[in-house]
């Protein structure tokens, strides 16, 4: 659930540093989406990336926990 709130958050963020990426590069005043649907699609891809990543983050961690436990047990 945490994870789920993060990666919203985190695919807002993303939304906004792109859009500030594109600006400075092209030498833009601002970044028109067009419609709505296009806005959405790239916050979908930003929440995905950022869970995935994130539930990468958890699994690394968890293990390095159970390796840990395992090496103090030796």
């Amino acid at each position: 659930m945490i994870r789920t709130g993060v990666a919203a958050f985190l695919s807002v963020f993303l939304l906004l540093f792109e859009g500030f990426i594109v600006i400075k590069l092209k030498g833009y005043s601002g970044i028109y989406f067009g419609d709505l649907q296009l806005l959405i699609g790239v916050l979908a891809m930003n929440f995905f990336f950022a869970f995935s990543i994130l539930t990468h983050l958890k699994i690394w961690i968890e293990n390095k926990g159970a390796e840990e436990t395992e090496a103090g047990i030796k």
